[in-house]
């Protein structure tokens, strides 16, 4: 290699290396002189303003024939009878909650994995109980015949809702899904 190109590259070498340093240094120098002083006005950031969470409804159980409920309800009707079961779904989509109500002699209700009675405003009100031990077998068909009545059913995350009630009763049944948050209008 030749004398000059090597003094070329050592020169380009120095400036690029000194204005690394320059630079380096001034952002330090920058930083230094922050600490010591307030922000401007115009560069301070907002304040972080909490937003409200939106408020939560409980909707109606609304018991129906049309979509997925239509479904679940001529299912079980093929079991119990025309007429003696009404289904209905909760209003979101994901995770889906199902409610069925089968004509029985006493109110019982019977909850699946991970549900609560809580959450269901008016179960208690009606006159809800637990399901005896004794009754879970037939439950248990009304369950298994609403997850084949019901287009991909999840195990891991839909639920059912089983309740037995006197048809008699049904218009006096009034049960509220489990809060969902309002929407914005």
């Amino acid at each position: 290699m030749r004398r000059t190109t090597k003094r070329v590259l050592i020169a380009a070498c120095a400036v690029v290396g000194a204005a690394a340093i320059a630079a380096g240094g001034f952002y330090v120098l920058r930083g230094c002189l922050r600490r010591g002083r307030a922000r401007p006005k115009s560069v301070q950031a907002d304040p972080i303003v909490a937003t409200p969470e939106p408020p939560l409804v409980r909707l109606p159980v609304q018991f129906t024939r049309a979509g997925v409920p239509g479904r679940i309800v001529e299912a079980l009707e093929y079991v119990v009878g025309k007429g003696r079961a009404q289904a209905a779904a909760w209003p979101l989509q994901r995770p889906r909650c199902l409610c069925v109500m089968v004509d029985g002699a006493e109110r019982f209700y019977e909850l699946d994995q991970g549900m609560k009675a809580d959450a269901f405003e008016g179960l208690a009100e009606c006159g809800f109980r637990p399901l005896p031990p004794a009754m879970t077998r037939t439950t248990s068909n009304y369950r298994a015949v609403t997850k084949r009545a019901v287009p991909a059913f999840n195990e891991d995350i839909d639920r059912i809702l089983v309740l037995l009630c006197p048809q008699k009763d049904w218009p006096t049944v009034s049960l509220r899904w489990p809060p969902i948050p309002a929407r914005p209008k």
